[in-house]
């Protein structure tokens, strides 16, 4: 690249501007703190210059660190490791560059997209065995068992797989004579309330007034606790509003994602340290530290957000998802062998082996640890 004016011998100085160090005229930089040695005043053509000089380098970098990624599993870490880092972008700030800017464009995505096809229907929401209408004219079980067979026949599909299991079982302990006839929801008693644990009474209280709330749709907080016969203090006022907030994410999911989205950047970024924590302890006795495997492990999550954007790009363009079908049966796992055996260094039988382990406990601390982020989101945001 061809050098800056100011960067020029004949405007060299003897010290640096910045910290003072005494230089000599073929020191370019300062060799304390790295400031351009140059004792030439800031024009607005320099300024403009060097500007694009730097953007252009970073950008070379990170299109290098884009390619080689893609193309060349295990390569770039190889490389990073070794000390070739100048040609790369950082692994731990180029992740979070790139899943940030990934989840803003789905976000954007998922607001101007129709939506009108993932809403829960008034039918799904109140499509509960105790919502089913019981008049005069039903006397024994078998119009109960009718009654039933009626409405979730007439909810068909909108009704979700637990709201068929239970309506199945209810049916089936009816007509077997084996369920006590209970007609109606009874709510809980604050005297209840007050008696059980801590964790049992919020979570069982959140629920229950979540069914009133479903039910009283237009009832303010205070006259609801009145009608049930709570007490209006600030730990049931809250958690009726957590009931409430948590109807609104069952009415429309978007809300719900749009919670969750902004956070999941974060929660890769700290998922990944405790990935590489088993990748240490996998490879125990190899000359990898800690941080090496951290590195491996961002340059993993990486590809994935790179493939995720061609994800979305196929499905915006043309509604298929045949880029989502292979990365996940062959691109996905052929990469991650592959990103295996450049860096680590192992025989092929060692690399299946170590491959197969580490697919079975990354799904397995994935689903645990995701479970208790979106649970965790969800009730902070409420």
């Amino acid at each position: 690249m061809k050098p800056t004016v100011r960067s020029l011998a004949k405007y060299r100085g003897n010290k640096c501007l910045n910290c003072g160090t005494p230089l000599d005229i073929v020191d370019k930089y300062c060799h304390q703190c790295g400031q351009l040695n140059t004792t030439k005043r800031l024009a607005l053509k320099d300024f403009f210059t060097e500007f694009f000089a730097n953007f252009i380098a970073y950008d070379s970098r990170v299109w290098r660190t884009i390619t080689h990624i893609l193309i060349k599993p295990g390569y770039v870490t190889e490389q990073y490791c070794e000390g070739k880092r100048i040609q790369y972008a950082n692994p731990f700030r180029f992740f979070l560059t790139v899943s940030i800017v990934f989840f803003l464009m789905l976000q954007v995505a998922l607001q101007f997209s129709d939506n009108s096809n993932i809403k829960i229907t008034p039918q799904q929401a109140n499509a509960g065995i105790f919502n089913v209408s019981l008049d005069s004219t039903i006397t024994d079980r078998k119009d109960v068992i009718n009654a039933m067979r009626k409405k979730q026949d007439s909810l068909g599909k909108d009704q979700n797989v637990f709201q068929k299991l239970a309506m199945e079982k209810t049916i089936d302990a009816l007509e077997k004579d084996t369920l006590a006839l209970s007609i109606g929801k009874e709510h809980l008693t604050q005297e209840e309330i007050d008696r059980s644990n801590f964790l049992k009474a919020y979570f069982e209280q959140v629920e229950d007034y979540g069914d009133y709330q479903r039910s009283h749709p237009n009832s303010s907080t205070e006259n609801a606790l009145k009608n049930l016969g709570h007490r209006i203090d600030s730990k049931n006022i809250s958690r009726f509003k957590k009931a409430k907030k948590l109807n609104a994410y069952q009415a429309n999911p978007i809300e719900m994602i749009n919670v969750i989205l902004p956070k999941i950047p974060l929660f890769l970024f700290f998922f990944a340290p405790v990935m590489s924590l088993f990748f240490w302890l996998v490879y125990a006795r190899g000359k990898w530290n800690y941080m090496e495997h951290m590195v491996f492990n961002f340059h993993l999550l990486t590809f994935v957000f790179l493939m995720l954007y061609l994800v979305i790009a196929e499905k915006s363009l043309t509604g298929t998802s045949f880029i989502a079908g292979l990365f996940m049966l062959i691109i996905g796992p052929l990469y991650l062998y592959k990103a295996l055996r450049k860096f680590y260094k192992q025989g092929r039988f060692k690399t299946i082996l170590k491959f197969l382990f580490i697919n079975f406990v990354f799904f397995v601390l994935l689903s645990i640890s995701s479970t208790l982020f979106m649970a965790g989101s969800i009730y902070l945001s409420v």
